[in-house]
């Protein structure tokens, strides 16, 4: 922990250079603090590392390292000489963000701050990292427009809510400040900043019209972000739809879009709403779009008001079949009936569906993925996401795998320090040979004939189909057969994202480039 430095000073100016350093992902949260500086007048600009061969699909060390980008990142950072750098991170980019952190400390004397969903969950222990002067815990739009402004007045005011600090040897600690209550008083997210980028950041465009989450499944970070909020505000609240049709006609004029992607939990939570939006929707934004659902939200009114606003894709997460670890593990209470209801229903509107499902819960067996199995192999999807169980920390099924004894002392250690491990795409913390097998055979239903499939499940020669195949092996080959939209976007995202990076690498070809 950073001891003993003093309050730094800064001269009044007009507006500060705030600098976000980020990964190759595309963050709306930052998209949205952007917006908030700007408007504040303050200077923001973004630096993106391409994390060739070292993201969430691709790993290759070797081709990583020859490949690496962080050193000119950083000198292109210092050339602009910022008062602040921010860098959003997800556990599973954490110990990137920990690396880059480092090596501008080296480089720097700025302050440096962590926001995002890892600082928000353990930022007791993302504080102590030398690298490390200030965490946001929670939303960061006003925190850091608060602490930018008090920059521009010359001091950092240590008592801004949301945010951690080391002062004196010792860390401050404020409270979380109410939830955002009136989302329309955001100004429009900040895309240009991801947008100049590269062009395989606007293949697609990114959107929420929500905040919050009706449930608490025990695998996701609302179980517990809905603890830190308790008694600050409604959890779960709206944009209006003129002020999301405002920001998408925009979008429209301005960047072409050709196709959105909706992150709300479930776009059909409310079928009043859905139907006015689907209105105006079709009328004045008219762009093929993506969204998720929850089972319960799926009725024959919500999904076709999703299929007259132009919805191509819906994707709903099933995770389980097994009502026992459902209602027990998941804190999932959805019947195995409701589930196949949903199906049917999106099934009969003749919209591209795709289903998450998790292998490698407490107490799963063997007939509980074939229960799965035998659903999809008589309810064709578009997808099958079979997702490796990943515990992150602070989520109930963490805690309660904790106790339980699933997770030893020393293991639940390394998740709360974000210790690597493979994203829940790649292996999670469960992957076995024997459920890589029932993977593969969740691959098959989409490639082979549904009597063919049932033979194997009920023949059980299921036992004899691969078991080697790495789990990131077989998530790209399940992608690369997939007629799913959301996979066409990703493979065009992907693909641009490489032949960006592979052509900026031969245009400044820096040390990490000139070493084999």
């Amino acid at each position: 922990m950073e001891t003993g430095r003093k309050q730094r000073q800064y001269p009044a100016r007009i507006d500060m250079k705030i600098a976000f350093v980020n990964d190759s992902c595309e963050r709306l949260g930052v998209e949205y603090i952007s917006a908030v500086l700007k408007q504040a007048g303050h200077e923001v600009r973004l630096f993106v590392d391409p994390q060739l061969f070292d993201d969430e699909n691709i790993a290759v060390a070797r081709l990583a390292r020859h490949f690496d980008r962080k050193k000119e990142l950083i000198a292109e950072l210092k050339a602009y000489r910022p008062d602040l750098i921010g860098i959003s991170v997800v556990t599973d980019f954490y110990e990137w963000a920990c690396r880059i952190a480092a090596m501008i400390k080296k480089e720097m004397d700025v302050p440096v701050i962590f926001g995002g969903i890892h600082p928000t969950s353990v930022p007791e222990r993302v504080i102590r990292n030398d690298f490390v002067d200030i965490v946001c815990v929670g939303e960061g739009e006003y925190p850091m427009a608060e602490l930018a402004d008090s920059m521009r007045r010359g001091a950092i005011d240590y008592s801004i809510r949301n945010l951690w600090f080391k002062r004196d040897g010792r860390v401050i600690r404020n409270e979380v400040r109410p939830l955002l209550e009136n989302l329309d008083a955001l100004p429009p997210p900040d895309k240009a900043l991801f947008y100049a980028q590269g062009r395989h950041f606007s293949v697609c465009y990114y959107i929420m019209t929500s905040r919050g989450c009706r449930h608490a499944c025990s695998y996701c970070c609302h179980s517990f972000l809905k603890e830190i909020y308790s008694g600050k505000g409604r959890y779960l609240r709206r944009r209006s739809i003129d002020n999301i049709i405002r920001e998408l006609t925009l979008a429209k004029e301005r960047y072409g879009i050709k196709y959105v992607r909706f992150f709300d939990e479930s776009l059909g939570s409310d079928e009043n709403w859905l139907k006015e939006f689907s209105a105006l929707y079709r009328d004045q934004v008219n762009v093929p779009f993506i969204c998720y659902m929850h089972p319960h939200d799926v009725t024959p009114a919500s999904v076709g008001y999703l299929k007259s606003a132009g919805c191509r894709e819906i994707e709903m997460g099933v995770q389980s079949m097994s009502e026992a670890i459902t209602f027990g593990v998941l804190n999932r209470p959805v019947r195995n009936r409701a589930i196949e209801k949903a199906l049917d229903v999106i099934r009969r509107e003749k919209i591209s569906l795709v289903t998450d499902n998790i292998l490698g819960l407490p107490g799963q067996q063997e007939n509980d993925i074939l229960t799965l199995a035998r659903c999809y192999n008589k309810r064709r999807v578009s997808r099958i996401y079979s997702f490796w169980l990943r515990y992150y920390p602070r989520i109930a099924i963490t805690e309660w795998a904790r106790r339980e004894g699933i997770l030893s002392a020393r293991n639940y250690e390394a998740i709360l320090d974000g210790k690597r491990s493979a994203p829940f795409s790649r292996g999670g913390d469960t992957s076995t040979r024997e459920f890589i097998r029932l993977q593969f055979l969740m691959f098959l239903i989409a490639v082979m004939p549904a009597p063919v499939i049932a033979w194997i499940i009920e023949r059980r020669r299921y036992r004899y189909l691969p078991s080697r195949f790495p789990p990131a092996v077989m998530a790209v080959l399940t992608s690369l057969f997939s007629p799913a939209l959301n996979d066409h976007i990703v493979h065009k995202k992907e693909l641009l994202r490489y032949w960006e990076g592979l052509t900026q690498a031969r245009k400044t070809p820096g040390e990490a480039f000139v070493k084999s």
